[in-house]
């Protein structure tokens, strides 16, 4: 009775630890067919053993084959679960060998006629294979497992005492000394898990720890020097580091200047002068360092785009650093980079505690936290652009205030015309330039526009005015006022700039208006009797385009009624663009004159008014004037 329940439980003490091993350990899947296989394999191997198993006592001769054929597949089933990730594919490939070579050996010695002679060595020797199989598979396990020796012996000699005697007994304690031995291999595993992690939360923990102290102690990421000095404390403290100290790439200049410093660092690139071991003095020694030598660590590290750590312990300092490697045991160069662009370089300097070196892990903190040194060095960069812009924006509203003090605001009253005009700059600074000029009852009116805007544009209209005022009250042919404008112009100025012009003037006692035109847009002529627009060429050539303008511009007579209007106009107007890329052009302009009435009102007013309405939301690209003459 009690042998037929061992015997009945048997085979489901030997399932029990090749399932767990392939279920539960493995965390495999049957969508795997070569593990599947595996499963199924040993399923069948299960229940071989419950068909002979309930048997009894009576069993035959192809059981004890069949246990020598199955049993060392077993036996490595069992083991390759716990070691599959460590055995090498070599061992794999030969232990497959011995067992496909043993089952022909067995099926061989088993088919052969007892009657044979020397059939009990045979029989012997396939005996003996079956044990050198396991002797080899125990070898691999012991190489790989995490197992006591007197395990690996214990397993081995249960192997050989099942594959000798067909008694259960030895059968089921190999089975449960190899659950044991891999049990303890897991829990090993565990342990060691355990131990990584509570090791990775420390660390952890430490980073933030890091992080949070660093980000209060950077009050200001503006002040470049409090922020990066109060960055450089925390992190050397964190590493332990002696010496720490930030240099920042200055494109304009090529090369590279320390801007912070802490503890005690001693500068690099100082070749084999005198070292001192006074703080304050090599600090001093840094500040004044301009790194523009390519064999620098510094240069290197900041161009070559990885970082650096050297050590005594590895590497040749006394080659890299000459005399500065007997006060330099490590280092580590981290460059600053945003995005593509170089900012600078992180230095560090040699472990507080004598023989101790900045390692490997320190290199990859220090890796870590080096943005917050990027960071520093970017926002104060855009901090210091932000202040430059500031600063040239109020000198260019200050120029916009100045030019338009220029501009001439009151019109000279003169019998015979009246004059209105309005000024849109695209810029604080423009371009456009109108003016008008009194002498012996002539009035000068003058519409210019020069090429490009800003400070170079308005520093040539401030010389264009200064000259017409002083010398029309002096000239009287304005030709000859407008080709002198040219020498003069011309001589002094030669950066490629141009400038269109019209220059009008009305004789009130001989109600005659006459121009000279330098390139610039059409006149529209308003006939009051006929009540149409005429849109004359003003022709010419534009200032500064030649040296001599003579044989290029004429002085001509334009006739006006009482009740025509002269407009004058830049291209601002015409070129104004709305926000699907369309111009409004000189039809639209003309337009809108024929539309409205032709007065100071329509100058204005209406026309800025149905300029912005044509823009929205599209940026004025020029700068627009008009001027309106009406006799």
């Amino acid at each position: 009775m009690i042998f037929g329940i061992i015997y009945l439980a048997l085979p489901f003490l030997m399932a029990f630890p090749a399932s767990v091993a392939f279920i539960k350990w493995r965390n495999a899947s049957f969508k795997d067919k070569q593990l599947a296989l595996e499963f199924f394999g040993f399923f069948a191997f299960f229940l071989f053993n419950i068909f002979f198993t309930y048997q009894y006592l009576f069993l035959s001769s192809a059981y004890g084959f069949s246990s020598r054929i199955l049993d060392p597949f077993f036996f490595l089933f069992l083991v390759q679960k716990d070691i599959s990730y460590a055995i090498s594919k070599k061992s794999q490939k030969t232990l497959l060998i011995l067992l496909i070579e043993n089952v022909f050996l067995q099926i061989f010695i088993y088919m052969l006629p007892k009657s044979v002679y020397g059939y009990e060595l045979l029989d012997l020797f396939a005996m003996l294979f079956v044990i050198y199989i396991a002797f080899r598979i125990g070898e691999e396990y012991y190489r790989a497992a995490y197992i006591p020796k007197i395990s690996r012996y214990l397993i081995i000699a249960l192997a050989i005492m099942c594959l000798l005697f067909d008694a259960h007994i030895f059968r089921l304690l190999f089975i449960s000394v190899v659950f044991y031995v891999s049990l303890e291999r897991r829990q090993f595993e565990l342990h060691g898990l355990q131990m990584e992690t509570i090791n990775l939360l420390t660390e952890q923990a430490g980073f933030k720890n890091m992080m949070h102290e660093i980000s209060n102690s950077i009050k200001d990421f503006s002040n470049k020097k409090d922020a990066a000095n109060s960055y450089l404390d925390s992190l050397r403290q964190f590493l332990s580091a002696k010496g720490a100290a930030i240099y920042e790439w200055e494109s304009s200049k090529s090369y590279f200047s320390c801007v912070a410093v802490t503890g005690l660092y001693f500068p690099l690139g100082i070749g084999s002068e005198k070292l001192f071991t006074r703080t304050d003095l090599l600090r001093e020694m840094a500040f004044k360092q301009q790194i523009k030598d390519q064999k620098s660590m510094i240069w290197k590290c900041g161009h070559g785009g990885t970082g650096i750590h050297l050590s005594h312990s590895s590497d040749n300092m006394e080659e890299i650093f000459g005399n500065l490697s007997q006060e330099m045991h490590s280092i580590i160069l981290i460059p600053l980079l945003q995005e593509s662009e170089l900012l600078g370089v992180l230095v560090l300097q040699n472990k507080k505690g004598g023989s101790d070196y900045l390692t490997e892990a320190d290199f990859n903190v220090a890796k870590a936290f080096s943005n917050f040194a990027a960071i520093i060095l970017s926002t104060s960069r855009m901090a210091a652009q932000k202040n430059e812009n500031l600063r040239m924006s109020m000198e260019l509203i200050s120029g916009n205030v100045i030019q338009s003090s220029l501009f001439t605001h009151d019109i000279p009253q003169i019998d015979g015309i009246d004059v209105s005009f309005f000024m849109l700059p695209a810029k604080e600074i423009g371009g456009d330039y109108y003016d008008f000029f009194e002498k012996d009852g002539k009035l000068g009116v003058v519409i210019g526009d020069v090429s490009g805007k800003g400070v170079s544009a308005g520093l040539l209209v401030a010389i264009m005015q200064t000259y017409l005022q002083n010398q029309y009250k002096t000239e009287d042919d304005l030709k000859k006022l407008i080709v002198g404008l040219n020498d003069y112009l011309s001589n002094r100025i030669e950066n490629g700039m141009f400038v269109t012009l019209l220059f009008f003037e009305w004789d009130s006692r001989r109600n005659k208006l006459h121009y000279v035109s330098c390139g610039h847009e059409h006149i529209l002529h308003f006939r009051s009797k006929s009540q149409t627009i005429d849109r004359i060429r003003s022709g010419g050539l534009a200032l500064m385009m030649d040296s001599d303008i003579e044989p290029y511009i004429k002085d001509c007579e334009l006739a006006v009624e009482e009740g025509d209007s002269i407009i004058l106009y830049t291209d601002g107007i015409t070129e104004t663009f709305n926000a699907s890329k369309e111009i409004f052009g000189l039809e639209r302009f003309v337009n809108f004159f024929e539309n409205h009435p032709i007065n100071r009102n329509s100058i204005e007013k209406q026309l800025p008014r149905l300029l912005e309405d044509w823009r929205g939301e599209a940026m004025q690209s020029d700068d627009i004037t008009c001027v309106l003459m009406q006799f």
